[in-house]
C-alpha cells in the first residue's frame, strides 16, 4: 500500500564502551541505493545530546535535482517499501566506513510521518572493532562490558576446565605408571611364587631322597645288628673250644668291647634315626603349609588382577569424559570466535548468551562429575597400594619360611650324610673285627700259633693283595703280578698241609734240613680281563653316599667332582651330571664320573 510520508524521524542512544553517554563523537544517517548498490549519505554531521539522536528529515512534494538520495527514498516509501538506513561515525579518518547501528524498528504515525529508531548501541574497544570488506564495525547492541565480562568467567571457566583436563592428563599418566608397576611388581611375585613351587618341588624330592636314605640306613643298621649277633656266637664257640689260651682271651675282650660300642653306635643311631624321622614329618607339615599359603596368594593374584581390570576400564572412562570435554571447548571457542566476527541481533546473541551459559552449566556439571571419579580413583589407588603392600609382605615372609625350611632339609640332609659315614665306618670296623676273630680261630686249628694250613696261608696273602689293591684305586699305581719267597716247615695235618712260619727266633730251634723254600706267584685273575655289559644306573640327584652304594651295587666305580653352582633348584650335594648317561652301556669295573652341587659361596 502507497503511502505519502512527508518526514523521517531519526532516533538513537549512543554509550561508550564504559557505558557511559558518548559526547564527543558525531554521526551521520546513510541510505543504500539497490539500483547503484552502495551507501550514500542521506544527512551531514550530527552531534549527540548526553549520547541521543534525534533528528527529523523533511521530504518535500518537490525535491531538487541535485538531492536524488532524498528523492530516491520517497519513491522507496511511496512504493510500500522500506529503505535500508545505517549510522556510522562522522569523524572517522579512516578509508572504510565506521558503522555503528545497522537495524531499526519502524513506527508510522498517521500518514505523513515514520519513526525509525535505532535503540542504544555500545562502542567498541578499538582493539575490538571488527574489519569487513567494506566497512568497520565499531559498535554492538548489546552492552560490550557485560558481554565481556560472560566472555571473561567463560574463558575462566575454561581456563580451569583446561587446567583440570591437565591435572587428569598427569593423573591418568601416574595411574598408567602405577599399573604398569603393579604389572611389573605381578610379574614378579608369579615368578616368585613359580621359583616357590620349584622350591616346594625340590624339597619333596630331597624328602624322598632323605627316606630312600632312611631306609638304606634301617637296612644297614639291621645288616649289622645280624652281623653283631653271629660275631656273638662266633665268640661264645671260641670261649668253649679255647679257653686255656691266654691271647685268644684278650681278643675275645676287645671283640666284646668292640660289640659292646657298636650296641651303643647302633642304639644311638637308631635313636637318632627315629628323631630325623619326626623332624622329616614336621618338614613335611611345614611344606604343607606353605602350598595352602601358595594357593592363598595366587588367590590374592586374581584379586589384584581384577582391580587393574577395573582401573584400565575406570582410566578409559576418564579418557572418553576429556575428549568430550575439549570437544565442547573447542565448540565453546568457535561460538566466541563466530560472535566476535560478526554483528549480531539482540535477540540472537541472548539465545547464544544462554547456550553458553547452559554449556558452562554442563562444564561445570562435567568437572564435577570428573572430580568425583579422580576421587573414586584415588580411593582405588590406595586401596591396591595397600593390597600390594601386603602381598609384597606375604610374598617376603613366604620365601623366608622356604629359605629356612631348605635350610633345614639341608642340614638334615647333611646330619643324614654324617651318620651314613658313621654307619659305613663301623661297618668297615665289623670287617675288621670279623677279620680278626677269623685270625683267631686260625691260631685254634694248629698246636703252635706259627702253624697254619696252606690254603689259610694262600687266602691270607690273597686277602692283603686285594686289599692293597683297594687302597691303591684313586693311585695311578696298579698292583700286577707279585712273587713271594716263604721260608717255612712243611707238615701234614689231618685237613691237609700245614705251613709253620718262621721267624729269626724260631728257625734258631728247627733243623735247616727241615726249613723248605715256598714260592708264590699271585696274578690277576682271568676272569677279571672279560667285562659284563650292562646298563648305566641313573643316579641323578642322589648324595654321593647313596651314588657310591649304587655303582657298588653294579660293579662300578666312582670319580666323584664338586662343582660350583648358583642354581637355587640343585641342593649341595646333589648330583646333576653323570658320565657315562644313563641306560648307556658300561662293562663291570669301569670309571663313572658324577658332578655334585656346591655352593658359590
Amino acid at each position: 500500500m502507497a503511502i505519502n510520508i512527508q518526514s523521517i524521524q531519526f532516533q538513537h542512544i549512543l554509550y561508550d564502551a564504559s557505558n557511559k553517554a558518548a559526547k564527543t563523537i558525531k554521526v551521520q544517517v546513510q541510505f543504500y541505493n539497490v539500483n547503484t548498490k552502495s551507501w550514500l549519505a542521506l544527512t551531514d554531521a550530527l552531534a549527540l545530546r548526553s549520547g541521543k539522536l534525534a533528528y527529523t528529515l523533511t521530504i518535500p512534494s518537490r525535491i531538487s535535482t541535485k538531492n536524488q538520495t532524498v528523492r530516491v527514498v520517497r519513491e522507496v516509501l511511496k512504493s510500500g517499501g522500506t529503505p535500508s538506513f545505517r549510522i556510522i561515525n562522522a569523524n572517522s579518518q579512516a578509508g572504510l566506513p565506521e558503522v555503528i547501528a545497522t537495524t531499526f524498528n519502524v513506527t508510522i504515525t498517521g500518514d505523513s510521518k515514520i519513526t525509525l529508531n535505532f535503540n542504544k548501541s555500545w562502542l567498541l574497544d578499538p582493539k575490538k572493532y571488527i574489519t569487513k570488506s567494506d566497512h568497520i564495525v565499531i559498535a554492538s547492541e548489546v552492552p560490550m562490558f557485560e558481554l565481556m565480562s560472560s566472555i571473561r568467567v567463560i574463558e575462566e571457566e575454561k581456563d580451569n576446565a583446561i587446567a583440570q583436563i591437565s591435572g587428569l592428563n598427569s593423573t591418568i599418566t601416574s595411574l598408567y605408571d602405577e599399573r604398569e608397576s603393579l604389572r611389573t611388581q605381578l610379574a614378579t611375585a608369579q615368578s616368585n611364587i613359580q621359583n616357590s613351587s620349584q622350591e616346594v618341588a625340590d624339597l619333596n624330592a630331597s624328602l624322598e631322597a632323605i627316606r630312600t636314605n632312611l631306609t638304606d640306613e634301617r637296612t644297614l643298621v639291621e645288616t649289622l645288628e645280624t652281623q653283631i649277633a653271629t660275631q656273638r656266637e662266633q665268640l661264645e664257640t671260641l670261649e668253649s673250644s679255647s679257653g686255656d689260651i691266654s691271647a685268644i682271651a684278650i681278643e675275645r675282650d676287645t671283640a666284646l668291647a668292640e660289640v659292646t660300642q657298636l650296641n651303643d653306635s647302633v642304639s644311638s643311631l637308631t635313636n637318632e634315626r627315629t628323631a630325623l624321622q619326626n623332624q622329616l614329618k614336621n618338614a613335611q607339615n611345614d611344606l604343607g603349609t606353605k602350598e595352602q599359603q601358595v594357593a592363598d596368594l595366587s588367590i590374592d593374584l586374581q584379586t589384584v588382577s581384577s582391580n587393574l581390570a577395573s582401573e584400565r576400564e575406570l582410566r578409559k572412562t576418564l579418557e572418553t569424559d576429556k575428549a568430550n570435554l575439549e570437544t565442547q571447548l573447542a565448540a565453546q571457542r568457535t561460538q566466541i570466535e563466530n560472535m566476535e566476527a560478526v554483528n549480531v541481533s539482540e535477540s540472537n546473541f541472548e539465545v547464544l548468551y544462554n547456550d553458553l551459559q547452559v554449556e558452562v552449566a554442563n562444564i561445570n556439571i562435567v568437572k564435577t562429575n570428573l572430580e568425583q571419579q579422580v576421587s573414586d580413583l584415588t580411593i582405588v589407588k590406595d586401596n591396591l597400594e595397600q593390597e600390594k603392600v601386603s602381598f609384597l609382605t606375604s610374598i617376603s615372609q613366604l620365601q623366608e619360611t622356604v629359605r629356612q625350611e631348605k635350610a633345614l632339609v639341608i642340614a638334615k640332609e647333611t646330619e643324614i650324610q654324617n651318620k651314613q659315614t658313621l654307619v659305613e665306618t663301623l661297618e668297615r670296623d665289623n670287617q675288621k673285627l670279623q677279620q680278626e676273630l677269623e685270625e683267631a680261630r686260625d691260631f685254634t686249628v694248629t698246636d703252635h700259633p706259627n702253624k697254619l694250613s696252606a690254603s689259610k696261608v694262600y687266602g691270607s696273602i690273597v686277602n692283603d693283595v686285594i686289599k692293597a689293591d683297594e687302597e691303591l684305586v684313586n693311585s695311578k699305581y696298579k698292583l700286577a703280578n707279585i712273587s713271594l719267597n716263604l721260608k717255612t716247615t712243611v707238615e701234614k695235618g689231618p685237613n691237609g698241609t700245614v705251613f709253620g712260619l718262621l721267624d729269626y727266633e724260631s728257625a734258631k730251634e728247627v733243623n735247616s734240613a727241615a726249613i723248605s723254600d715256598i714260592s708264590i706267584d699271585i696274578v690277576p685273575s682271568g676272569n677279571t680281563a672279560t667285562s659284563v655289559a650292562q646298563k648305566m644306573p641313573n643316579i641323578l640327584g642322589l648324595t654321593e653316599t647313596a651314588v657310591r652304594k649304587v655303582l657298588l651295587n653294579n660293579s662300578l666305580k666312582l670319580d666323584a667332582v664338586y662343582h660350583a653352582t648358583n642354581d637355587n633348584s640343585l641342593i649341595a650335594g646333589q648330583s646333576f651330571k653323570q658320565s657315562p648317561a644313563p641306560d648307556a652301556a658300561v662293562e663291570e669295573g669301569q670309571e663313572v664320573i658324577v658332578i655334585f652341587a656346591k655352593p658359590i659361596n
